[in-house]
């Protein structure tokens, strides 16, 4: 099925679950679709600066072209005594070189290089400590390499250089730099000063040996910095590259007289994909490459769908644009995106190209992505792959809310009303995000006429569409699975989040609930989309939705029940940091319930109490790196359980859901041994598993600090922060 969180029977008038406040959500940064591996310091002339770390909404083909006009600097004049040099852009280059591991594929080393450097150099020949520099610029927006995937992400995410193009270098300092100008004898000093980009300035020196001759001044200067130092990195991508922290830069200068020498103010472009001949060698894209795209890709990738806010592949010229990245995550099996691993039932629609296929896109990449088709001749989704999305009958929008980073983990409930007059089935949903950069989950849960009522209270309340929800909708009234005068229906073990119908985490799809199932509405009954919103910036306006496919309640749909089995969480810090305040796991917990209410202690309390474990026995032996749990749940009823899926926040290391464990009838059901935040999935059986009620099904997690080495320190339990862990499960029930 497809949801995150928990929070047992939500809104329930008389509660029934074991766990006092078992509530929920995903969290943490995320990136999508093509995540590159290069980070890149920006800098000018001589100078270093960081970018923000990494985005998770992203337009890479956007940035996969530049132009190429050499920036414009401040000139200087020289003075008596001084002799003027100007950068000479295309014999200067600055280049980054920065250690990139990726999957399968060992350690290597990641360059890129920019020539749009602009800047003055004034020489006093006869006493070169008075010499000048004037303020360098560099185009940041211009670094390649050898990837173009790379350099689109590099702009987008990293250096925002769409939107800053320019850094700058201001010196403030020229150490070393003694004596008269010699022709050809190499001078070796210092050069300090602050480097500007994004409107952020950070100090920098660089080791630089230069001369003058024949007329031309030349320079290498070299520089080293921490990518941490500006809260940038180490760059680490789940599942597909992690990157050093220390990058090392390298500005080579050539410089002319200006009053006796043309300097250029554009360079030649470097676009491969606009360079390639259409008779290159490599496959035909027509009968090759596209098929391949239109069967695994563009379901995802096609304008409307999931993966277009990161790459959109509509046309042949979209394609071609990020050539070299699609080689680059096809054979790291980083796309298709498919964690799962082959161990328990078979499941459906497994996302993986052939050997075939792989290497088709791999000699086509090599072959500079050449096209025998017109670049823009359509790129559209197979018959048989949009099969697999489910209709939007009708589209829901929340209005618009505004949060506060005076709450950065910000939980909305919004009334969703379908207006349902007649029994109605849910069978499958796309969830409509809109500012997805601010959101880490969301949840919808079923309620009823009663509990619609009941929202009107809370609802707008506090000046803002919606109202704060960290445990749930909690809504008084009937439930909508209790039929008014049945008697009611106890079920054999814990169940998770009441009447939770829908969900939705990074890299999950549009859903079609399996087995020709659904979840039944009945008249008067309404949606709760909750929303778990994480703040780094300024909050944005967000209208985000839920289109839904509806079929009749006389149809011969099932109905589904969503079961989510939990696990404790039991994190303690490094060894290295257990002096730190919030390394205790009372002081932590503590902090927990002043940010999100009595649940920062209730889920983990309940949990333990649950499962049967004590934080004391599920850290023993920790190191300071990985740590472990699980839970022994039960079947609620009869019937037969057809889809799976699991949730973790960026910790998460592995995770895995096993019916009857350690019996002669043990099946795994969902193993995921490398956990990606990015992709959690829904998993559809092939065939559906058939259960009994109070069957037992466990639930194994583990989590591993190393992951995310700069998180700032703090024991972690199951929570609802970006910054917490959860150890969550969810199976698709259809009861007999």
């Amino acid at each position: 099925m497809g949801t995150s969180e928990t929070n047992a029977n939500a809104g329930d008038t008389d509660p029934e679950s074991v766990v006092p406040e078992a509530s929920t959500p995903p969290a943490t940064h995320r990136l999508r679709w093509l995540s590159l591996s290069v980070v890149l310091l920006g800098v000018s002339a001589a100078g270093v600066v960081g970018w923000q770390q990494i985005k998770p909404v992203v337009d890479a083909r956007r940035y996969a072209s530049v132009t190429n006009e050499v920036p414009k600097a401040p000139k200087l004049v020289a003075a008596d005594g001084e002799t003027l040099y100007r950068i000479n852009p295309v014999a200067s280059s600055l280049t980054y070189s920065i250690n990139e591991s990726f999957v399968g594929k060992g350690t290597t080393t990641a360059t890129g290089t920019t020539h749009g450097i602009a800047g003055d150099l004034a020489i006093n020949d006869q006493d070169l400590a008075k010499s000048r520099v004037g303020k360098i610029v560099v185009n940041v927006e211009q670094f390649r390499s050898d990837n173009n995937l790379r350099d689109a992400r590099i702009r987008q995410d990293f250096l925002q250089s769409h939107q800053f193009p320019l850094a700058t270098f201001s010196i403030k300092q020229l150490d070393g730099l003694e004596g008269k100008l010699a022709e050809g004898e190499t001078k070796t000093f210092t050069m300090a000063g602050m480097v500007t980009l994004k409107g952020t300035g950070a100090s920098a020196t660089w080791k630089v040996t230069a001369s003058v001759k024949d007329g031309t001044l030349t320079a290498t200067a070299t520089t080293t910095a921490k990518l941490s130092r500006f809260d940038a990195g180490p760059i680490s991508i789940s599942g597909l590259v992690k990157t050093s922290d220390e990058v090392k830069l390298t500005l080579t200068l050539s410089a002319l007289d200006p009053t006796t020498h043309s300097i250029p103010t554009t360079l030649q472009g470097t676009n491969r994909a606009a360079a390639t001949s259409a008779k290159a060698a490599g496959p035909s894209f027509s009968n090759v490459v596209q098929p391949i795209i239109e069967a695994n890709c563009a379901s995802c990738h096609n304008t409307g769908q999931m993966g277009a806010r990161q790459v959109r592949m509509d046309t042949a010229g979209d394609l071609q644009k990020v050539s070299d990245g699609i080689k680059t995550v096809t054979q790291a099996g980083y796309m298709p995106p498919w964690p799962a691993s082959t161990k328990g039932v078979a499941l459906s629609h497994v996302a993986k190209l052939s050997e075939k296929e792989l290497a088709a896109l791999a000699a086509w990449s090599d072959a500079g992505g050449p096209l025998d088709v017109a670049a823009s001749t359509k790129v559209a989704m197979t018959k048989a792959a949009a099969t697999l999305l489910p209709r939007k009958d009708q589209t829901l929008t929340i209005p618009s809310y505004t949060g506060s980073l005076t709450n950065n983990n910000d939980y909305r409930c919004f009334v969703l009303d379908p207006k349902i007059t007649k029994k109605t089935y849910l069978t499958g949903y796309t969830f409509e995000g809109d500012q997805i950069e601010q959101l880490h989950h969301a949840q919808v849960f079923l309620i009823s006429d009663e509990q619609m009522a009941a929202s009107k209270a809370k609802d707008g309340k506090d000046g803002q569409p919606g109202w704060g929800c960290y445990s749930g909708p909690e809504l008084r009234g009937r439930r909508p699975d209790r039929v008014a005068g049945a008697p009611r229906q106890r079920d054999a073990g814990f169940t998770g989040q009441a009447n939770l119908v829908a969900g939705w985490v990074p890299g999950q799809s549009p859903v079609i609930f399996p087995e020709n199932s659904g979840m039944l509405l009945h008249p008067g009954d309404a949606l709760v989309l909750q929303l778990h919103y994480h703040y780094s910036d300024a909050p944005v306006a967000d209208r985000s939705g839920l289109s839904l496919q509806l079929d009749a309640g006389d149809s011969n749909t099932r109905e589904l029940r969503v079961i989510n089995p939990l696990g404790p969480v039991e994190i303690p810090c490094a060894p290295k940091d257990v002096n730190e305040p919030l390394c205790d796991r009372d002081a932590a917990i503590a902090d927990n319930v002043k940010l999100y209410g009595p649940s920062g202690a209730g889920n983990e309390f309940g949990l333990l109490s649950l499962c049967g474990h004590t934080p004391e026995e599920l850290t023993k032996g920790f190191t300071g790196t990985v740590a472990s749990s699980s839970c022994v749940a039960r079947v609620p009823q009869d019937g037969v359980i057809v889809a799976a899926m699991g949730h973790m926040h960026t910790l998460g290391k592995s995770i895995r859901l096993t019916l009857a464990p350690d019996s002669a009838k043990e099946k795994i059901l969902l193993d995921i041994p490398t956990w990606s935040f990015d992709w959690q999935m829904n998993y559809a059986f092939k065939k559906p598993v058939r259960v009994t009620a109070g069957e037992e099904l466990r639930i194994d997690c583990s989590w591993d600090r190393s992951r995310d080495p700069l998180r700032k320190p703090k024991y972690i339990v199951f929570a609802e922060g970006t910054e917490d862990e959860m150890c969550f499960g969810t199976y698709s029930l259809i009861p007999d």
